[in-house]
């Protein structure tokens, strides 16, 4: 099924401030000119461990670039279950950023960003396995580092 996409790519994504996997604010904003970003939105009750120990070995390869990896959850419970480094986890407790990047019916969003919160590509998915293998990913964002270097 074709979901109509809330974000529109080579434009900047909605910015957020929200408490990380151990209460401490993370701020979107802040971090941008630092690194570039493979942000990972997950719907209420979707378990993205299995996803995200495929992935973090080539986000680990690509600290070079840099690039950071984060996860949104919608509950502390939730991200207490994913591991954290290379990932940055934080808690979704109103669902704000889950509705201003995922379209009702999908359970899972994967953004693309440059070092400004720009959008380079976005899967947005029914299902956990219909997201990108780990090679894919790593294909675009080591693109996006050879068109914006930090």
């Amino acid at each position: 099924m074709q979901f109509e996409a809330k974000l529109r790519e080579h434009k900047v994504v909605p910015l957020w401030t929200l408490p990380d996997k151990h209460g401490e604010p993370f701020n979107l904003a802040k971090r941008r000119g630092r690194a570039h970003f493979l942000v990972l939105v997950c719907a209420p009750n979707v378990d993205p461990s299995s996803f995200l120990e495929q992935l973090a070995p080539e986000l680990v390869k690509l600290s070079n670039l840099p690039a950071q990896g984060i996860v949104v959850v919608a509950s502390e419970e939730a991200a207490g279950v994913v591991a954290s480094p290379p990932f940055t986890v934080v808690v979704d407790a109103e669902g704000s950023v889950r509705d201003r990047y995922l379209p009702e019916g999908t359970v899972a969003g994967l953004f693309a960003l440059d070092r400004y919160a720009d959008l380079y590509h976005q899967w947005i998915v029914e299902t956990m396995p219909e997201l990108p293998g780990p090679e894919e990913v790593a294909e675009w964002m080591q693109a996006i580092g050879m068109q914006c270097s930090v």
